[in-house]
């Protein structure tokens, strides 16, 4: 091996926190969910069971050989999940936003728009994907408008042409179930130049009666969306045909305990309540909330600035879980600590949630 070469360093899965607790607690939280007759999907118990193979030499591996130096390297098989591994998580969210960044988004700038839902429309989102992409449409069709609306009042332009990538995140930084939407727009609009090329124009950012036009917009389109269809009316179809799995999101929209000896209790909190994810201080500059719909447009970035748009992407894409941040606590308690949120400009007082034991 060169000197000064990048050392490659495996993780050790098994000594992290997490799994431990999943290997410790899996059997006896499958095993308590078919004793109630509320079993967990198999693509559930699957999740689990992948992430404790992930990165385990004994369940398979690569070896890696370098002509040059005769070096060796045994390097375990991932699980390539989406739900509990935050390896397999990070690396798709660096991979996703390098992607972005290198390859799809324009030298323009951009600005994120972050749109949480109401509680109980949030429930229903975590399993109705076709409801999901409908209320997604709505949103961005909205943020769209809003520009096209300005560009025709600032600059006289008729024609706009504007462009957004969006992540729809399902969980908030203390991992309760919150299905919103992150969505990056060009901040401004691309239209027909003298040679009929698009050319970009800048808009100047929005003022605060601009960002609530868009939630006013998105939030009466979508109970419009709902009335329309009759949903409010309709029966829960998750819960006729997994009752356990509704269970679970049920609980963990109200931030309650699902399963174990505290079933119903409030999880518990340490620290001051700071939720960024539902944006429940409105206080800051281009915030707005209509109907239980809360819309964040304060972060912009120009458009040389490719590392702040990196980071920005990654934050987006990140993965629920960050085993750095749930700790075992001296009494044998868990605790995951919240995370400080860029869009917030500052870092929040230390925020834990309690995670009952299954086992307890």
């Amino acid at each position: 091996m060169l000197d000064g070469a990048f050392e490659y360093i495996p993780r050790k899965p098994e000594a992290t926190v997490l799994y431990g607790v999943i290997a410790e607690q899996l059997e006896t939280f499958l095993a308590r969910q078919r004793e109630r007759d509320r079993p967990v999907p198999r693509f559930v118990e699957n999740e689990f069971r992948e992430y404790l193979t992930c990165g385990i030499a004994e369940h398979g591996f690569v070896r890696v050989h370098c002509d040059t130096c005769g070096h060796d390297r045994v390097v375990p098989f991932s699980c390539r999940r989406r739900a509990w591994c935050p390896s397999c998580g990070g690396r798709r969210m660096a991979d996703t936003a390098a992607h972005l960044v290198d390859r799809v988004l324009p030298w323009v700038p951009v600005r994120q728009w972050v749109l949480s839902l109401p509680f109980k429309l949030r429930y229903r989102l975590a399993y109705d994907s076709e409801l999901m992409a409908n209320v997604l449409n709505i949103f961005v069709r909205a943020i769209f408008a809003e520009l096209k609306r300005r560009a025709r009042e600032v600059l006289g332009v008729a024609e706009a042409q504007c462009g957004a990538v969006t992540f729809v995140q399902r969980f908030n930084s203390g991992l309760g179930l919150n299905v919103h939407f992150h969505t990056i727009c060009f901040d401004g609009f691309y239209c027909a130049g003298p040679d009929g090329h698009p050319e970009f124009h800048e808009l100047p950012p929005p003022e605060d009666e601009d960002v609530l036009r868009v939630a006013a917009l998105t939030a009466g389109r979508v109970l419009a969306l709902i009335q329309r269809r009759g949903l409010e009316e309709e029966a829960d179809a998750l819960s006729e045909s997994e009752p356990g799995l509704a269970a679970l999101y049920a609980a963990a929209v109200r931030g309650r305990i699902a399963s174990g000896p505290n079933a119903g209790n409030r999880v518990a909190m340490s620290g001051d309540r700071i939720d960024g994810d539902s944006l429940e201080v409105m206080s800051s500059p281009r915030c707005a909330a209509v109907s239980g719909f809360n819309l964040h447009a304060n972060v912009s970035i120009g458009a040389r600035d490719r590392k702040r748009l990196e980071r920005l992407l990654r934050y987006a894409a990140r993965p629920a879980l960050s085993a750095e941040r749930l700790l075992r606590l001296p009494d044998g308690r868990l605790a995951y600590r919240d995370g400080y949120l860029p869009h917030s400009g500052h870092r929040p007082p230390l925020h834990r949630r309690l995670i009952p034991s299954y086992n307890s």
